[in-house]
């Protein structure tokens, strides 16, 4: 395919920004929201979701939290082992007080989520990375870690993994179950775009639930703003252990009415249809990145949010992430999804879903593209400055 650089101006404040990984808007989303609260209004009792709380979420909230999950873990969750949190972040740093302690060790991908040093940092944990192949951790490296011994838990995100874009195949994730079982180490299994993926390999969750504590948020399946993440633990009592030093606090809750709204939207099929609108808005975004920049060794599934582009020599990682600045576009450099001090590829990643069109994604992609073309002698800066001029 033929990139041509298109004749578009953009102000310094218009870069297209491929650096959060952001589910695209949805047109109904408004409609499906306001439809929502209309609904707990007729039932009087958003006084009561604006006034109270309960500390691990409603029956009713984690039974939408369960009908949201059903996708990926079946319909057969009991909720007595569900907690509601206020988003991902929180819901880490519960898991890695519990059970990895102050000065524990965590186990995790190399490269991955780009905030897990800094939470494991908040919570005083000792972070290491695996290696990994283009199935995710191998189970190697895992086992090799846990006989080493003081390992408290694994960290993973074997479904669209970020920042890489592997999924763990079915084999990969029987062998780091048994894993866990025979050495004893709990895993975190957070599945962010799992309800985007349905089809992927089961979760580990749903494999050996009496190991893994799993996590999914509202964030890229619904809305980013929407700040809500259900923990499924390996039973109530782990559950109750979990939260016993944190029940009277209430910086991890999540705020009642948001709860009630989401569990409305999925006891609906509004969850569905909105999940079902940001699967095709990726679908397409990734299909363009795939058809203009494959030629240049992409990483991506069908349908991702975020893609992986390894850099021809002699790019480097944050040279190249300042030559697309040049050309209006933000990415961000495998350094920043090192979870330990240890070599990186040279790599970006790309999270298509970011720019606020379709249109302006393909933008983003063209100049991407546009800039492998010339490599890192092409005078960047002038060439856009020539064509905005």
């Amino acid at each position: 395919m033929e990139i041509q650089e298109p004749q578009i101006c953009q102000a310094v404040d218009q870069f297209i920004d491929f650096t959060r990984s952001l589910p695209p808007e949805v047109p109904m989303l408004d409609a499906k929201l306001a439809g929502a609260i209309e609904r707990l209004r007729s039932d009087r009792s958003l006084n009561r979701l604006i006034h109270g709380d309960i500390a691990r979420g409603s029956s009713s909230g984690r039974l939408g939290g369960a009908r949201y999950l059903s996708p990926r873990l079946g319909d057969a969750i009991d909720i007595e082992c569900m907690i509601t949190t206020n988003g991902t972040q929180s819901a880490l740093l519960l898991l890695f007080y519990h059970l990895v302690g102050k000065g524990g060790r965590l186990l995790a991908e190399r490269l991955s989520y780009g905030a897990l040093r800094e939470l494991a940092g908040i919570a005083g944990v000792e972070l290491v990375g695996l290696d990994v192949d283009e199935d995710g951790i191998l189970p190697d490296a895992f086992e090799k870690a846990c006989r080493k011994g003081g390992v408290r838990a694994l960290y993973c995100n074997p479904t669209v993994q970020n920042p890489t874009t592997a999924i763990m195949p079915l084999s990969r994730r029987l062998a780091l179950a048994d894993i866990s079982r025979r050495y004893g180490v709990p895993i975190i299994e957070d599945e962010a775009l799992g309800r985007l993926h349905p089809d992927a390999a089961p979760p580990i969750a749903k494999i050996a639930p009496d190991v893994v504590w799993y996590i999914m948020s509202a964030t890229k399946g619904l809305a980013h703003g929407l700040r809500l993440a259900y923990v499924v633990g390996p039973s109530r009592a782990h559950c109750d252990s979990a939260l016993a030093p944190v029940e009277r606090l209430s910086f991890w809750t999540a705020a009642p009415l948001l709860t009630a709204a989401i569990a409305n939207w999925t006891l609906s099929g509004a969850a569905d249809l909105i999940s079902a609108a940001i699967r095709e808005e990726n679908t397409a975004r990734e299909a363009m990145a795939r058809c203009a920049l494959g030629r240049f060794g992409l990483v991506s599934k069908p349908g991702s949010m975020h893609v992986w582009l390894p850099l021809p020599a002699p790019w480097t990682s944050d040279g190249f992430a300042r030559s697309a600045v040049a050309a209006g576009v933000l990415i961000r450099s495998a350094k920043l999804f090192a979870v330990d001090n240890q070599p990186v590829p040279n790599a970006v990643r790309l999270s298509l879903s970011t720019p606020s069109s379709r249109r302006a994604a393909t933008v983003g992609i063209t100049r991407i593209a546009a800039l492998l073309d010339r490599g890192p002698a092409g005078n960047v800066s002038k060439t856009i400055a020539a064509q905005c001029g």
